[in-house]
């Protein structure tokens, strides 16, 4: 045990001691409080639950009232450690801080050890209730099907110290997030209503979907057929955004390249086959209002349905832009 007072105390006359009692009566509260010949004695270590470590955590204050002990108890000396963390702190600190205060300090005596320890309680993030919220909000914003989806790897720093109190969450996705396959969303975390971290969540989601495979191989301009092709599930994840996803998407189209057995379909590798040529005499026909009009055109490019192509007018030789609709058909669009 040490003993320490902040100044030496001198021997003092009768008339001295008048002056100080008159000195006394004019101070403020918190200057009289020290003129009380003050006893701090130190505690080895303590532990706490706030930021703010105050004089009465860690010292027991003697030789004053009991209206004098309360308000001196109250005085903050520190600033409590990160929650799990532990800090000390000095008597010379703590004069620092009671002067801070506007204490007089002088006639403090200072007993037991020379410093305090000082740790934060701490609570741990309960990642089984978060990894619960984190797969609701998800499935709540995602825009498949339940059935369709699984939710699995959500990771987060569960090992991270945390203030005591009540926990409270926010679970905020990421800008832009499509829910495929790696997932990222914010979670911002309170205690007692007041933000105290903002962390990562990740998940991986799986997404199964229909998707065309092709079953025989299919070589470049080859016709395709519903023989050539089966449905199967796959992770949407997976795939290139051109998926054909639909068997009717790929019926009566040609291929575009070589494509191999087990080869997911993509609207790149395949094409529908032109209804026009170049050379083609194809209709012309026009709807304006409740009138028809029809001619007689050459094409000068090959088009698919709906393609606009280039049309020579038989009769005038004036090429305009048309619209094809069918096999030997094409309209002009007003």
């Amino acid at each position: 045990m040490t003993t320490h007072a902040c100044m030496r105390a001198g021997s003092m006359g009768k008339l001295w001691a008048g002056l100080v009692l008159l000195h006394v009566l004019l101070l403020p509260a918190s200057a009289a409080v020290c003129a009380e010949r003050i006893t701090l004695t130190l505690k080895a270590a303590v532990t706490l639950d706030r930021d703010a470590v105050r004089l009465a955590d860690i010292a027991t204050v003697s030789g004053v009232s009991a209206m004098s002990l309360k308000s001196l108890g109250a005085t903050v000396v520190a600033t409590a450690p990160l929650p799990g963390k532990t800090r000390f702190v000095d008597i010379d600190y703590i004069c620092i801080r009671l002067k801070q205060a506007g204490l007089d300090v002088d006639g403090i005596t200072f007993q037991g050890p020379a410093d305090v320890r000082i740790t934060r309680n701490s609570a741990t993030l309960p990642s089984k209730r978060i990894e619960k919220a984190v797969e609701a909000a998800i499935r709540n914003r995602m825009p498949w099907k339940n059935e369709d989806v699984t939710i699995r790897e959500i990771t987060l720093d569960d090992a991270m110290a945390l203030p005591t109190g009540e926990l409270t969450y926010r679970i905020v996705p990421s800008r832009n997030e499509d829910y495929l396959g790696r997932t990222r969303l914010a979670l911002h975390l309170f205690v007692d209503g007041e933000p105290v971290r903002k962390t990562w969540v990740n998940a991986t989601l799986s997404v199964m979907t229909d998707v065309v495979t092709v079953i025989k191989p299919l070589g470049k301009h080859q016709h395709i057929d519903p023989a050539d092709l089966k449905v199967e599930r796959r992770d949407l994840a997976d795939l290139p955004s051109d998926t054909v996803r639909h068997m009717e998407d790929a019926l009566g189209s040609r291929a575009t390249q070589m494509v191999y057995p087990g080869t997911v379909l993509q609207l790149s590798m395949i094409a529908l086959p032109p209804l026009v040529k170049r050379g083609d005499i194809v209709k012309i026909v026009a709807n304006t209002g409740p009138l028809t009009i029809t001619a007689t055109g050459m094409v000068k490019q090959q088009g698919c349905i709906g393609d606009l192509v280039r049309v020579m007018n038989t009769d005038s030789s004036r090429i305009i832009t048309a619209r094809v609709t069918g096999p030997g058909s094409v309209a002009v669009d007003f």
